[in-house]
């Protein structure tokens, strides 16, 4: 198949001048490829008959095969592995004019990094945004760098970030218990003297607005308290972390570690627990139209899990969303919000019911932790659903909420 001739560009928007440039790139490199002496359709096979590298092989194959032609981007090498692989499919007698194709196509693509974004990384970030599927390898990839600038310029970064929500129905039958666990695996400070927020004790409700007092109290008895936070020993690191509080806005204390040390001499896993009964409301109303489960990501981490456990009779069925909401600017959450909503997908998955299913690799000793929980509240942990989000490299400052539609309320 011949590629066709681009056509000057003038007038075209992004999208459709991008597209045009990538199609015909995705046509030439398919070309090459048809046109070797041998069949190959396997990166070890195309590695092989051109005598490169089999990681290249691996992006010129995907290149062709992407479905999304906004992701083609990610996979074209760069000019000097485009010189070896034009050169090497001269060597096995490829077609001259598919090889000047190859090269006319890619002087499109740099006339396309020049007409719309300066450099390539730009060029990248903005086809990413227009692609419609293949855009989870680049979503991750800009993740990842993120959480790299954000560990170095905050000071500190944490392996899992853990937020648990378990929820059964109240005393008062039109209002619900609520247990949470916050945890931070393996947090750790870069520099010497960073202050380790892991909490902001604070309750309203979905509009933000506090209506209601509510007593916090410990899921165990025995843990230890420091200032608001319930710490759960059994499941702490050694020293037992030590928690200050610092004012923040009206009604907002902020919890700090004390620090060890930099790096992984000094790393922290602290996982604090406590119950609210009869606390929010278990049916729709006109200030609660969700059900949620809001993890605040101020701390770079790895991993991000936020977890679900509903007990079977609490709300009938429910389909459970993540949504990931920038924090750029201070203030709710709330649908007059939304305009901040980020482009982050991440499903939510249900694993089943009871404590067994939550083994993580992410968190140690999870499903032990669970049965704990339950036991410190003579809750049975059997009955439980449990719905959980795991988010690879969070943005930070962002919330990220497990949400569901509240029933509404019976006649």
């Amino acid at each position: 198949m011949k590629a066709a001739s681009l056509q000057p560009n003038e007038g075209l928007t992004f999208e459709v001048h991008a597209e045009r440039v990538l199609r015909s790139l995705q046509s030439v490199f398919s070309d090459i490829l048809d046109a070797m002496p041998e069949p190959a359709s396997k990166p070890q096979q195309i590695a092989r008959a051109l005598s490169i590298d089999k990681k290249l092989a691996w992006r010129i194959l995907r290149l062709v095969q992407s479905s999304d032609p906004f992701a083609v981007a990610q996979y074209l090498p760069g000019s000097a592995a485009l010189k070896m692989f034009t050169d090497s499919a001269t060597s096995i007698a490829v077609p001259k004019s598919l090889v000047d194709g190859v090269n006319r196509a890619y002087a499109e693509f740099e006339g396309l990094i020049r007409a719309h974004a300066g450099d390539r990384a730009s060029l990248e970030m903005m086809l990413t945004a227009c692609a419609k599927k293949d855009r989870a390898t680049a979503d991750l990839a800009h993740r990842r760098m993120a959480f790299r600038g954000n560990s170095y310029i905050l000071g500190m970064q944490a392996k899992t970030h853990l937020k648990t929500v378990f929820v059964r129905p109240g005393d008062n039958p039109q209002l619900i218990h609520l247990a949470m666990i916050n945890g931070f695996f393996k947090l750790r400070q870069l520099r010497d003297s960073v202050p380790l927020t892991v909490a902001r004790i604070r309750y309203a409700d979905s509009d933000c607005v506090v209506r209601r007092p509510v007593s916090f109290c410990p899921i165990d008895p025995a843990s230890s308290q420091g200032h608001g936070m319930f710490l759960l020993g059994k499941f702490c690191s050694e020293p037992l972390p030590e928690v200050c509080a610092v004012n923040a806005e009206a009604g907002v204390i902020n919890c700090e570690l004390i620090g060890h040390g930099v790096g992984d001499t000094g790393a922290i896993t602290c996982v604090e627990g406590n119950v609210a009964r009869d606390v929010a409301s278990r049916y729709r109303d006109e200030n609660n139209p969700f059900g949620e489960n809001c993890a605040t990501v101020r701390i770079p981490c790895e991993v991000l899990v936020v977890d679900f456990l509903i007990r079977e009779d609490t709300f009938g069925p429910i389909t459970p969303k993540a949504l990931a909401y920038a924090d750029l600017q201070r203030g709710s959450h709330g649908p007059a919000l939304d305009r901040d909503l980020l482009d982050i997908n991440e499903p939510v998955t249900y694993l089943g019911k009871g404590p067994a299913v939550l083994h993580s690799r992410d968190v140690p000793g999870y499903p032990r932790m669970a049965r704990y929980v339950f036991d410190q509240l003579g809750w049975d942990g059997e009955r439980f659903d449990v719905y959980r989000c795991r988010m690879e490299y969070p943005f930070v400052p962002s919330t990220v909420i497990l949400r569901f539609d509240l029933p509404e309320p019976p006649a």
